[in-house]
């Protein structure tokens, strides 16, 4: 496998974990864990973390592709 194509692999299945992660503490929330917040806070703590983060991987591993597919590898 291309390291190109291993730089784009692992983005989706990073993004993947890292939305279902945010998806399932959204569901805690909503479902009545207990919080020292108000749970629509809590949610929207939790999604533009969860967010911040599929963006920041995005990025990086992006470019990681980006450049390895310039260099042909």
């Amino acid at each position: 496998m291309k390291k190109s194509k291993r730089a784009l692999v692992g983005m989706v299945v990073l993004d993947l974990f890292l939305a279902l992660g945010t998806f399932w503490l959204v569901m805690q929330v909503r479902g009545g864990v207990s919080t020292t917040v108000e749970p629509q806070e809590a949610i929207a703590t939790i999604t533009s973390i969860g967010g911040g983060a599929i963006g920041i991987v995005t990025a990086i591993l992006g470019m990681a592709y980006v450049v390895h597919r310039k260099r042909g590898d």
